[in-house]
């Protein structure tokens, strides 16, 4: 049997492994991926105007250009292995240095990868721009793909207890939140880095204070409360609990719908289902989060219900009045079976109504403004084609550009409209054998990486990895190069691990931070600075360099004699290693033009 990749609860045991060490290099050394959309990190190059990325496969030989120590690159194939380099290059473009090749594999698609993948409109001028994260959910396993329909992205399934993960969303740190038996946060090669101890079905979120709202099942035995379908005895009522938990795994908030519900509001068209002598009373299917109040859908019960968090009194219920014992609102929009409720960017709560045994049966998308102080309105709907309409699953997600994304469920189809009902971007999705591919979610983002960085030191000296800097500052600069805006922190440790200096700042995607620091000490001879966040400590960059490192000075004794000469002619051999300052000449070289520097520098002392 094959074993989880879990780190289950101790988030704070996997960040402390974090703090203990930096990334040098990103993608790691033979690391082995399940995507094609690739960021790379790599250790400054002292002296670099721009640095040239050649990456090899058995193909071909491709050259990139940064202007930092980083990229975000998605030209590549599935099942190859890549071996790629990062050279520094001056204001001429010349070569000056690289860092030591490294290698990566990305795997092939799983075997079960539907052969009719197609996109069947796309308008370029309307399109939000990005990749689509959305979920097989018929196959288990959920993925990324780019405007063209082609994957770039997919979870490894047998990582998961029960091998099935749907995502519903990506965080800011990079992560992925889904269930499958349990609910996950988990990192993009699909390892677990937080698992709740119950069972989650149907939806689960991660808060911006960093807990995790979900939903679990809850069974009580109770009497039918229609005799003449079930029968005069006890019976199975299937209702659900939604939960809040935080980074441990330890409950901070919970609703029974048992506790808050009365057993005089339901659908009797779910008496004795799925099963005989069960009733599946209210089959929620989404919680969400937002100022203050929990928004919960529950699907059997047609009702959409919004919670005060701290009270956990029902503020409103929206939805049919056949099944609520009082109803809030008049109008109830006539919507049935409703899925993946949530509050859009304007405040507005925005679904997709399945329309199950409504005459005719169709499904929608609904925006429905709701304020305290007057009833409903419906806002904006849109009515999907026939063809895809779809008795279970669905959702909408409304873009940054004012367009709707729509996951039409069971019928394979996923589809972006426009404000006016136009549709700009249609994906299908087909298994080999011609049966649509059901998929649940979907969500429109940039790329794979909201949580992406890199950051160089301006005054540093010296060769990866032995950094020195002169003076009594070091002056570096932090990139965020991911689409989502992080806190940065930094630490400045010196040689016996006290903290000299720390920091912080909130910056910008595609935007930088400078930081001057003063406090560097004549009398301490190494330093290491770190740079982090605190939602990724296991992704930190670490420079370590020393203070006040003479040059010429190879073997450290504070004196420049003919020792050094020798050291300095191994170097050239290739019997000793330049411990990153016998560069005299500052050419990124070491040959025999740094041993006449050498020479010059003892006669003149």
């Amino acid at each position: 049997m094959k074993l989880k990749k879990i780190i289950q609860i101790p988030i704070s045991v996997f960040l402390l492994l974090g703090w203990c060490m930096g990334i040098d290099f990103l993608p790691l050394d033979g690391q082995t991926v399940n995507y094609t959309q690739i960021f790379f990190r790599w250790p400054q190059i002292v002296g670099s105007n721009s640095y040239e990325i050649t990456l090899d496969n058995d193909l071909e030989s491709r050259t990139y250009v940064s202007q930092d120590n980083s990229i975000i690159l998605d030209d590549f194939a599935w099942g190859e292995e890549y071996f790629w380099e990062a050279c520094g290059r001056d204001e001429f473009n010349n070569i000056i240095d690289c860092n030591a090749e490294h290698n990566f594999i990305i795997n092939s698609l799983p075997l079960n990868y539907p052969g009719d993948v197609n996109v069947i409109t796309y308008n370029d001028a309307l399109y939000n721009t990005g990749i689509t994260i959305l979920d097989y959910e018929s196959l288990n396993f959920s993925l990324a793909l780019d405007v063209q329909g082609e994957p770039i992205w997919f979870t490894d399934r047998t990582n998961f207890p029960g091998n099935r993960i749907t995502v519903t969303e990506i965080s800011s740190n990079g992560n992925f939140i889904g269930y499958g038996t349990f609910g996950y946060e988990f990192n993009l090669d699909s390892d677990i880095i937080f698992q709740t101890n119950h069972t989650v079905h149907h939806s689960i979120i991660k808060s911006e204070s960093n807990t995790y709202f979900s939903i679990s099942g809850n069974q009580e035995s109770y009497p039918c409360p229609e005799p003449e379908i079930c029968g005069e005895e006890n019976m199975i009522w299937k209702g659900d609990i939604f939960k809040e938990v935080n980074s441990q795994g330890e409950v901070l908030w919970e609703w029974d719908t048992f506790d808050y519900l009365s057993l005089d509001e339901y659908n009797s068209q779910w008496i004795n289902s799925p099963i005989l002598g069960e009733f599946d009373w209210t089959h929620s299917n989404s919680v969400f989060f937002d100022n203050n109040i929990v928004y919960v859908s529950m699907r059997n019960l047609s009702r959409i219900t919004a919670i005060d968090y701290t009270t956990k009194e029902i503020i409103w219920n929206l939805g049919n009045s056949d099944f609520m014992d009082e109803a809030i609102f008049i109008e109830d929009f006539g919507f049935s079976h409703q899925h993946s409720a949530q509050v859009a960017g304007d405040g507005n709560i925005l679904f997709f109504d399945n329309g199950r045994g409504n005459n005719p049966e169709l499904s929608r998308c609904l925006e429905i403004e709701i304020n305290d102080s007057e009833i409903p309105e419906l806002v904006w709907e849109y009515t999907l084609p026939d063809s895809m309409m779809t008795l279970s699953r669905g959702e909408c997600d409304r873009l940054a550009n004012g367009n709707t994304l729509i996951s039409a469920g069971r019928t394979g189809n996923v589809i972006e409209v426009s404000q006016d009902g136009e549709i700009v971007w249609h994906l299908r999705v087909k298994r080999n054998n011609g049966l649509d591919v059901s998929i649940y979610r979907s969500e429109r983002v940039p790329n794979l990486y909201p949580y992406a960085f890199s950051f160089e030191v301006t005054n540093l000296e010296g060769s990866y990895p032995v950094y020195s800097i002169q003076d009594n500052t070091v002056d570096f600069n932090i990139l965020n190069k991911g689409w989502s805006s992080q806190v940065f922190k930094f630490k400045l440790f010196n040689d016996i691990d006290t903290l000299v200096d720390s920091g912080e700042a909130l910056i910008l995607p595609g935007n930088e931070e400078n930081f001057i620091l003063s406090t560097l000490d004549d009398t301490i001879q190494s330093y290491s600075l770190h740079v982090f966040t605190d939602n990724r400590l296991d992704l930190q960059q670490i420079i370590n360099f020393e203070k006040n490192r003479i040059l010429g000075d190879l073997n450290e004794d504070y004196i420049i004699n003919i020792l050094d000469i020798l050291i300095m002619v191994n170097i050239i051999l290739g019997s000793a290693d330049d411990p990153g300052n016998g560069d005299i000449n500052n050419d990124h070289l070491i040959d025999i033009l740094d041993i006449v520097g050498l020479v010059n520098m003892i006669l003149e002392i």
